[in-house]
């Protein structure tokens, strides 16, 4: 039997005061929400100690997996790593300043530049690459293999239906 979580108090407190609401999504959707704020303070902490932010990192190994030459357009980054245009644009300044990735014309647009990762920019991925992976497994040391493959399963389940546009939702995509 699995011990209490605040989850299950905000529950028995909402059966206490409306009983008539059946709050079985919220079993759900409150654990995915703070499961995720846990998960992301890990991973703010262990890029921290490497001086980037998640959204750093995210941009930075995006421009990593793409394999050589390690660039793409400031348009595929931002579809990539799902940020508003603006806020890419000062990830990109902020990385640009750090000499981590540079911005150079695009050969096939003359209008157009891609974003391209340094020598020094590629070092800083490949360095933390590996720990980044460990302190993830170490963030989910709570389940087993096979109960991290189920979940990982049903979240890709539900994420989907959620890209696939079955799941209705108000606005647009903001993950």
């Amino acid at each position: 039997m699995l011990k209490d979580d605040r989850v299950d108090e905000l529950r028995a407190e909402w059966a206490r005061e409306r009983p008539d609401i059946d709050t079985s999504p919220v079993a759900v959707v409150a654990r995915i929400g703070r499961a995720a704020k846990f998960l992301d303070h890990g991973m703010d902490d262990y890029f921290g100690q490497h001086g980037i932010s998640r959204p750093s990192w995210d941009i930075l190994a995006t421009l990593r997996r793409s394999g050589p030459p390690f660039r793409l357009s400031p348009t595929d980054l931002y579809r990539a790593v799902m940020r508003t245009s603006g806020a890419m644009t000062r990830r990109i300044d902020t990385l640009e300043r750090a000499g981590w990735v540079t911005r150079t014309p695009d050969p096939s647009d003359r209008r157009g530049i891609m974003v391209s990762l340094t020598p020094v920019g590629l070092a800083l991925v490949d360095a933390v690459a590996k720990g980044h992976v460990e302190n993830e497994r170490r963030l989910l040391a709570a389940l087993s293999e096979d109960e991290q493959r189920t979940l990982a399963d049903l979240l890709k389940k539900l994420l989907v239906a959620f890209e696939e546009g079955d799941v209705p939702a108000k606005g647009k995509e903001r993950a």
